[in-house]
C-alpha cells in the first residue's frame, strides 16, 4: 500500500476486515473518539520538549521518524473507524470542508467581485 496507488475506500475495506477478525465491529463511537484523542496525545508526546528548531530533527532520527508514522497512522485508523461508523465520505467532507475554507479563508491580495 501506498499514497499513490491507494484509495481511502481500500484502507477502509482493510481496516473493516481487521477490525470484523477480531469481533472488534461494535465499537461505540465514544469509545473511537477518546481513542482517537489518545492518539493524537501520544503523537504530541514526540513534540512535548522539543524546541520549535528541534522539531524537524525527527527526519533524521529513524526510531522517531518510526514512531512518528505509527501514531500518525493510529489516528488515521481512528479517524477511518469513526468515519466507517457514521457512513462519512472522508473524501467528500475533506473536499466540502476545503470549499468552505476557500470562502471563509479567502487568498490575501486577490479581489472578489460580489455580484447580487
Amino acid at each position: 500500500m501506498g499514497d499513490k496507488t491507494t484509495t481511502i475506500a481500500e484502507i477502509r475495506e482493510s481496516i473493516r476486515s481487521f477490525v470484523s477478525k477480531r469481533g472488534w465491529e461494535n465499537n461505540n463511537p465514544l469509545n473511537l473518539v477518546m481513542a482517537l484523542s489518545v492518539e493524537t496525545a501520544e503523537l504530541m508526546e514526540i513534540f512535548q520538549w522539543l524546541s520549535t528548531n528541534e522539531t524537524d530533527s525527527i527526519k533524521d532520527n529513524h526510531k522517531e521518524l518510526e514512531h512518528l508514522q505509527e501514531e500518525i497512522a493510529d489516528i488515521f485508523w481512528y479517524l477511518m473507524r469513526i468515519c466507517d461508523h457514521f457512513n462519512v465520505d472522508l473524501a467528500a467532507a475533506v473536499e466540502d470542508k476545503k470549499m468552505k475554507n476557500e470562502l471563509k479563508y479567502p487568498e490575501p491580495n486577490k479581489h472578489y467581485i460580489q455580484v447580487t
